[in-house]
């Protein structure tokens, strides 16, 4: 196009030299921005159609991926010029047609070089000389070599030296050179105000955009909605969600609120800031998919729950043709355009490519796996299983079996070793095939507690694993949990805390941080923290347990037993919650009873499947220590679950003081005492 120097609002551009300034301020623009942003301003106020804008930008014959490419273009775009797509001042969309231009633009002709000094504050402050001064009539002087100005009185000799003046000039050449330094000295300092002006104008300019940036502190990525409300999409619109988390969480330095936490407003109508109130957020993301005939309409906004004010918004027109890799194009697209808008980094994430079938399972097992019920993580292993199945060297797919695994044997596996085996399999194959999988280290972490009582290896693999993916809610609460098994109360408070802010709305998160006040001995705060998770969720039955082990644990048996009550009716774990109930009458005071019960118990193990460590406890209570070492080495021999908890739950203080019980402890290569 002609050499042309467009100015709409606050903008100019000069297409000889591709530089968009605001008030004067140079912006930096990428090659593909600038020649659409040209190609509009020829034909403002005028639809120019997405088939012109391919040929214009990357010609007739190159193959490229025009959605996400034109998209991605005008996004850019957007931004720079601080256009709100849904209340544009510059660039209007025809869905599916095209874009507009529909602001006043004036065409100007090129500058020329100005005439006077005034002149050079309308030049981008990189074209002013750094050292060189600039004369009264808006010219710099030459140097010895070059054509000396034709100031009065003074002629130049064809070979270039000053020629011989008459007697009767000597005091206008005087007169003329006085002028001439005077001139250059007001040249020179009018050219220091204008480059300081400049320089303070960019300075102010970038701190008022710097301070119109609002100031972010977490993000949380809500449910998309499935506006076709047919429940077979619900696990590709709910692996947007997740992985438009994911990226933004490992892409960008946002903190970035885990999806468990995001999923519990899935299909809920509540005000935004009660919402954000409620996460601990500021930034809000939404949005919708929907998949209707052979097209796939996916929308996202940006929203600062503060004030309800839009950040950003974008939508996506794209085919049916392959789903997934539409997912992976505009999540990766949106996680770039959230973090531009926010003013942070991102840095894309590389990963490999999977068949189509893989990921299809993978995204139904990470589905599964964040329902966390007993169902679901059966479901969840199944789904993994397939993925790999499908291919084989799917490493995230053996990250999420491990995880899955390690859950499946906390929750009642009749078998919880075997279930502990698979998963340090997965895990090791998942590292081999892809080592900064910072979820494999945390699933060989809870194999090397559960299974091997290795409290060093564990905490190796919880340490890479949060240097891999910080972000990691699961990482931090498991650490966590580690690290008052190892009664090292302080750190384990910082870690269920860093756990809480990932994952604020996580039940078991927020019951285990009631456990952790409780290990700790801060009763009060364990209470008000269990009576918070029963707040979030009236029936969740590890809430109601861990509340009746802390009235337990302040003598208040009788309240105890009606929390227990309510666990046993809610949860699926009855013979473990008989122990407790048995513990509490023993602590009451009512021995007898008590001990005509786990008597029957003790009849019909080991077919109950109640533990070795679950018999002590009740011993303990009941301040039979000799039975309850009997109870201690079997589970012991028997490697028994909860055995890792001995060393910092009180429901074992009954037998603390004896030697018997620190030697247990020492075999364990646990610490008895606090560091």
């Amino acid at each position: 196009m002609p050499h042309a120097h467009f100015c709409f609002e606050e903008f100019e551009l000069d297409t000889e030299s591709c530089e968009l300034r605001r008030l004067g301020y140079h912006l930096k623009v990428e090659r593909m921005p600038m020649q659409l942003l040209m190609l509009l301003l020829e034909t403002p106020g005028k639809l120019v159609r997405r088939e012109i804008i391919v040929e214009r930008l990357w010609g007739q014959n190159v193959f490229v991926e025009t959605e996400h490419s034109i998209n991605t273009a005008v996004n850019k775009l957007r931004s720079i010029l601080r256009d709100d797509p849904r209340n544009p001042r510059f660039i209007r969309t025809a869905v599916g047609q095209g874009y507009c231009f529909i602001a006043q633009v004036s065409v100007l002709q090129p500058v020329q070089e100005p005439a006077i000094a005034g002149s050079l504050s309308s030049l981008p402050l990189e074209s002013l000389p750094a050292t060189t001064p600039v004369t009264g009539n808006g010219h710099s002087p030459k140097s010895d070599q070059a054509e000396a100005p034709a100031f009065p009185g003074f002629q130049s000799s064809k070979n270039g030296t000053p020629a011989a003046e008459p007697p009767a000039v000597t005091a206008n050449k005087t007169i003329g050179s006085k002028a001439w330094l005077i001139g250059g000295m007001i040249g020179f300092l009018a050219a220091l105000v204008v480059v300081a002006l400049v320089v303070y104008w960019r300075r102010s300019e970038k701190v008022s955009q710097e301070s119109q940036r609002p100031e972010v502190h977490s993000v949380a990525v809500l449910p998309f909605r499935n506006l076709a409300q047919t429940s077979d999409q619900d696990y590709l619109v709910d692996g947007m969600t997740d992985q438009l988390t994911t990226e933004l969480a490992r892409s960008t330095s946002l903190h970035v609120i885990s999806q468990r936490s995001a999923m519990q407003y899935k299909g809920v109508e509540k005000p935004l800031q009660e919402i954000a109130r409620a996460l601990n957020v500021d930034i809000i993301v939404e949005g919708s998919y929907l998949h209707e005939g052979k097209q796939v309409r996916i929308t996202a906004q940006l929203l600062d729950a503060r004030n309800d004010r839009h950040l950003w918004a974008q939508t996506y027109d794209e085919s049916d043709k392959d789903l997934l890799t539409v997912q992976d194009r505009v999540t990766n697209d949106m996680a770039q355009q959230i973090a531009i808008a926010l003013g942070g980094n991102f840095a894309r994430s590389k990963e490999k490519a999977v068949k189509p079938g893989a990921r299809e399972a993978y995204l139904r097992g990470r589905y599964f796996w964040n329902e966390r019920t007993r169902t679901s993580i059966v479901n969840s292993v199944k789904y993994y299983s397939d993925a790999i199945r499908e291919d084989p060297n799917y490493a995230a797919a053996y990250a999420g079996l491990a995880e899955a695994y390690v859950l499946q044997a906390s929750y009642g596996d009749s078998d919880p070793s075997d279930s502990l085996w698979k998963a340090q399999y997965a895990a090791e194959r998942a590292l081999d095939l892809d080592n900064t999988l910072g979820e494999a280290h945390t699933a060989l972490g809870a194999v090397l507690v559960e299974r091997d009582w290795d409290w060093t290896g564990a905490e190796r693999e919880y340490k890479l694993a949060l240097k891999l993916n910080p972000a990691d809610a699961t990482a931090h609460h498991w650490y966590s949990l580690h690290l008052s098994r190892m009664r090292r109360p302080r750190e384990a408070e910082i870690e269920i805390q860093r756990a809480l802010a990932l994952d604020p709305l996580s039940l078991i998160i927020n019951t285990d941080a009631a456990e952790t006040a409780y290990w700790a001995g801060d009763l009060e705060k364990a209470l008000t923290r269990a009576d918070g998770v029963l707040a979030l969720d009236p029936d969740f039955a590890e809430g109601h347990l861990t509340k009746g082990k802390i009235l337990v644990a302040l003598h208040h048996y009788s309240e105890a037993q009606v929390e227990y009550r309510i666990g046993k009716r809610l949860g699926n774990f009855p013979y473990y919650v008989d122990a407790l109930q048995i513990q509490a009458m023993a602590l009451a005071g009512d021995k007898a009873d008590a001990l005509k019960r786990v008597k029957e118990l003790e009849a019909g193990w080991p077919a109950n499947g109640i533990s070795g460590s679950e018999f002590a406890m009740v011993y303990c209570g009941l301040h039979d220590i000799d039975s309850a070492m009997k109870w201690f080495d079997i589970a012991y021999r028997k490697h028994s679950r909860d055995m890792d908890m001995i060393g910092v739950d009180p429901v074992y203080d009954g037998c603390r003081e004896d030697p018997r019980f620190a030697s247990l402890l020492q075999n364990l290569h646990m610490p008895a005492v606090n560091h």
